[in-house]
This record gives structure tokens, sequence and C-alpha cells, in this order.
């Protein structure tokens, strides 16, 4: 194997390969270097050695990925869901709740060869006798048909008469309730050999796998890297050599990692009919319809995908809030800089595009978000910043180290942020400012972080960086909840929920489903935390909203209305001198008025099914 080092000043990611004539092969990566980026190419030997330098260099500036089927730059924010080979192409087609991947043969005729009210995404194609071979991974269980957290790879073959095919054997190892660190499989790659056998390659959570389909089914899926846990590109590039053999380059740790194997052997698979359509089922519908407070919506604005450290496309997160979960705004907030992965101009113009192609004022908001990876506690711990739009650079942990600094400079481009699994990692009570900094989060697929001793439970024991302790020093900030899904069952077996995207929403009391709409909300803390329930919730005082600071001094009546997912076991009024005022409705419908003197109060809402709610405090004096 050999490795094309990266360093502080050239960051490669992207890696392309494509054959050579003299049996070799050009490598064509993208590389960051100072604030542009450009096309590196290197020569590679058929024994993966490097001949020479960097030859060439081109496209001065920042490229979000390469066009499809090729080694050329690609400003498309679609790219991604496209690939082509020898005249063929694939694409994958979302159709709101339905995704569609369909195929064009060289004659132009175009078919589909799956379908479900799932999500599909990272299609290739690879041509070959009669037909070509595509692989894409989904979400759709093959044993009940209905999407699931999990992604896996589907292999099909197809003809020119737009018949699909698939393997008469079924793939080995493929479970989809692993709750290790690797979990489900996608962003695959395919090379077929001269005899008609399949090299698969693709990427279980964090590492890389080859599996084998020629004549006698599907091989176990072997690792090709070190196993190690942590941020990785997501897909290989693998090509059949002239000379013989296979070769593959793929992003790790510390650079370009190229790889040679032996050409794919054994003989063509046997193949049966395929099931094209998939089934599926629509995402939920929105929450109860006889709420008679203010509109209320819900989403989820800390989510990762495989640009950092979780798996699937940007694409899906978006595509999972809205038609999934029936979510009104959502948000990807990958790392800026994890592990040996960084987010360059490219990729962040690429992820921005993304969100505003899934942008849909009136219907479904998408935010434009990173998060900053700062040191753990006595450090700044980790931020989510929240853009009011695109067109922002970054600003990187490597270059802004502490928390102060952050909050003010984020606040000069007109964002904003929140700390988040504040008892883990810290809550940066030093860089606090309530306009910069004005909600933190306490409930995530980490746990909750209201105070050391919840019932949810909650991963770090930094027990004087919880929310209530801090709250009754004197700081003021509101509540937002969010899953901070990687997309892995149980979170590396940590998670409170199966279902990790349902273990964090937050709320918003908004008049319209936009994004400036949403962030002033959050901004002014007329916004909520659940523990992932479309609980409904209302709390004011005199008029004024949950969030609200008010210049009162003694007693007040504090309005609470709620409206459950289930019965409401408990409705708690909380001052720094705990719970000051309480209600058991017993019903999925609460309302409860309180007299309370205190310098904050807040609301939480108990089901008797365990999920929680908690609004934003409103201060006093």
């Amino acid at each position: 194997m050999t490795l094309i080092e990266q360093t502080r000043e050239r960051y490669l990611r992207s890696p392309r390969l494509e054959p050579a004539d003299d049996g070799g092969a050009l490598l064509h990566l993208l590389a960051w270097s100072g604030n542009e980026e450009c096309v590196l190419r290197f020569k590679l030997s058929s024994d993966v050695s490097v001949q020479g330098i960097p030859f060439a260099t081109d496209h001065p500036r920042s490229i979000m990925s390469w066009a499809p089927g090729t080694a050329h730059p690609s400003d498309d924010p679609a790219s991604e869901l496209r690939d082509e080979h020898q005249g063929w192409s694939v694409e994958v087609r979302h159709d709101g709740p339905r995704s569609n991947v369909v195929v064009t043969p060289p004659t132009g005729a175009e078919f589909v060869a799956w379908t479900a009210f799932g999500i599909a995404a990272a299609p290739t194609i690879h041509s070959a006798p009669g037909g070509a071979w595509i692989a894409f991974h989904h979400d759709v269980r093959e044993d009940t048909g209905i999407p699931d957290v999990p992604k896996w790879i589907a292999v099909r073959f197809v003809n020119m008469e737009g018949g699909a095919f698939e393997p008469a054997a079924p793939m080995t190892g493929r479970d989809r309730d692993l709750d290790g660190e690797e979990q489900g499989f996608e962003f695959p790659s395919l090379v077929v050999g001269d005899d008609g056998a399949v090299d698969l390659f693709g990427r279980g959570s964090h590492n890389i796998y080859r599996q084998r389909l020629n004549a006698n089914g599907f091989s176990e899926r072997e690792p090709i890297d070190d196993g190690l846990w942590g941020c990785r590109g997501r897909r290989v590039s693998a090509v059949l050599l002239t000379s013989g053999g296979v070769l593959t380059a793929r992003r790790g740790r510390k650079g370009i990692e190229v790889q040679a194997f032996e050409a794919p052997s054994g003989g063509a698979p046997e193949l049966v009919p395929a099931q094209v359509d998939a089934g599926g089922r629509a995402g939920e519908l929105g929450h109860a319809a006889a709420w008679s407070g203010p509109q209320v919506l819900f989403g989820d604005i800390q989510q990762h995908s495989a640009h950092s450290d979780g798996v699937g496309s940007a694409d899906e997160t978006y595509l999972r809030a809205r038609y999934r979960y029936g979510d009104d705004f959502a948000a990807l907030t990958d790392h800026e800089s994890f592990l040996g992965k960084r987010i360059g101009p490219g990729e962040w113009a690429y992820l921005q595009a993304v969100t505003e192609r899934y942008d849909e004022p009136g219907e479904f908001a998408t935010i434009v978000a990173y998060e900053w990876t700062g040191k753990a506690h006595p450090g700044p711990g980790h931020k989510c910043i929240y853009l009011p739009g695109p067109g922002i650079p970054i600003i990187s942990r490597d270059d802004v180290p502490v928390g102060r600094d952050v909050v003010q400079k984020i606040s000069e481009q007109g964002a904003f942020t929140g700390p988040h699994h504040i008892g883990w990692t810290g809550a940066d009570v030093e860089g606090h400012d309530p306009v910069g900094q004005p909600v933190w989060e306490i409930c995530s697929c980490h746990g909750c972080y209201e105070h050391p001793d919840h019932p949810l439970g909650h991963r770090g024991e930094l027990h004087d960086q919880f929310a209530k302790p801090l709250l009754d020093q004197g700081l003021r900030f509101g509540f937002i909840a969010n899953s901070d899904s990687h997309g892995l069952l149980w979170h590396h077996g940590e998670c409170r929920k199966r279902d990790p995207f349902r273990t964090g929403l937050t709320a918003v009391i908004s008049a319209s489903r936009t994004r400036s709409a949403i962030l002033e909300a959050i901004r002014e803390r007329r916004c909520y935390a659940t523990s992932g329930a479309k609980i409904l919730l209302d709390v004011h005082v005199a008029g004024f909203p949950m969030g609200s600071e008010l210049d009162i001094e003694g007693p007040v009546d504090v309005h609470v209305r709620a409206l459950g997912t289930s019965d409401i076991a408990r409705v708690e009024l909380m001052t720094p001198d705990g719970v000051v005022a309480s209600d058991s409705p017993g019903s999925p419908s609460a309302s409860f008025v309180a007299e309370v003197d205190a310098s904050y109060v807040y609301c939480r809402i108990t089901q008797t099914d365990g999920e929680m709610a908690w609004s934003s405090p409103i201060f006093f004096g």
C-alpha cells in the first residue's frame, strides 16, 4: 500500500483513479492549499508506487466534487447522485418520500431499476457484456420492506432492454441490527472482471470493505484498512488495470491510501429477476390538530453525515427529516475539523449547496450549520454554529481555539451558537454570551444534561457543567435538543434509543416555516427541547413567551398549556429551589397556572412513556 500524505499546508480528499495505457493508473486528487483548491494528478505504476511528483494542477478555486464518471471538477450539488461509465448512466431521483434509481443505457431509453418509499443514494455503474452492473445504498429493510436507520448496498445487473436482475445468492454478512462500531454498508464502487465476476467496495460506518460476487455467490466482507474508528472518505475509487489486477484509492486518516488487489475472478454470478419496487411507506404525519396554542414547529438541527464522522450522504439528512419524520426544519452540522478530517472550501461549498437545494420556504426549512469542535473540558467543548445563510466561511478550531473568540467572530457573521453534550465535553461557561450563544442543547442521543441525576441518563460526568446548576449560578440561556445522530444504531452502543434520530428535537414557536423565522425564534429563545417526541408546549407570563427576560420582581402567574403524544404524568415548574409547583393530569392534555417568585422558571413535562419536554426559562429581575 502507498500513502500520499496530507499536511497542514496541503489537505487531500476525493481520490479518482483511471487506468493508463501503460498498465498503471492516473490518480486525481482534490487538494486544499491556502484558500483555494486545485486538482493534483499523480502517475502510479501497477505496483502502486508513485512516479515523480504531481505533474499537473488546474481549476484554481474551491471544487465541490467530480463530474459523474470523470475526473473533471464539478460545481453541481447533485453530482454525487449520478454516475456514468462507457455510455451508461445511473441516477437517484427523489420524488418526495420515494427514491427512484433510474438507469439509462447507450440507447437513451430510461428505466427504473429500483424504487421505494425510502432513501437511496451514492449510485455507481460499470458496463459489462450485455448490460451494466449498478450498485447503490438504501435504507429499506429486506425482511419488512420498511425504512430503517442502517443502510445497505444493493447490487443489480441491467440489460439493454430495461430488465433488472439481482444475484440469485443472498448477500452474506448483511445485518441491519448491529450495534457496534461497524454498521451498514454504503457508498459502493464496482469493478467487473473479464470473466464476469464482480468486486464490490464499500464503507461500513467507519471502515472500508471488499466483497466478491461470482459464480459461487457473495464472499464474506473483507476489511481492507486498519479497522480503527475515525473519519474517512466516503467512497473508494477502484479500477481494473490493463496490466491485470485492481487498483483502489481511498481517503484515510493521514492522506490518500492506494492499494492493489488481484482482479475479480470465479465466473459470472447466477441472476434472477430483481424486485424493482421495494415497498416502504411514507413518513410520519404531523402532530395533533387539536392544539389551540401558538404554532409550534419541530426540527433536528444537529446531525452528522459521512462528510465528517457520521454515515450517509448530505442529501439523506434533509430527505429523512422531511419525509420520514415529518419535521419542519433540519440542519446538517458536520465537524469542521475532527480526527484528521477537515472541511475545506470546496466541501463546505458542496454542503451549503445541498442545504440550499432542500430549502423550501413555507414548507420545509434548512439551516446552514457546522460543528466547531473544540477540546473537551476544561477546554471550550463543542459548539454547533448556525449561520443566516450560505456564503459564510467556516471558522476552524485550528485557527480560533478559544470559545469566547469563536462566539465573538460568529456574532460578527450574524450567526449564533449553542454548546452540546455539555456534561461530557463541557459547557464553556467562560465563553458564554447570551446573544452569541443564546441556547444550550440539553438532550440528545448522549442523554439529558438538565441535572446530573436525570432519569434519562447521560454520557460524561462533568456534573458542574449541567444546565440547571449553571442556571442557578445566574447564566441565561434557552433550551434546545437534537439527535446529534451519526446514523448509528444505539450510537456505538451508548445511545438512548435504537433510532438515534428520535433522541432529541428542537421546537420553536414561529408563524412561518422559513429559515429566517426559525433562526429568529431560537435566537430569542422562543424555543424548547424534547427527548424526541413532538410534545406541544406553551409557557408564558403576562403574555410574554418562554425565553423572555422580564423586569419584574415578586410573584407572577406562570401559564402552561401542553398536548402530549401520550398521557402526561407530570407538569412541573422548575426554579433555583427545584420543583415549586406541579400537576398530574394523567391525560395527553394539560392546562396549568401557578404562582412563582424566583429569578427564573421553566416548565418540565414528563409523559407516562418516559418522553419529556423542557421549556426555555423565563428570567426575572
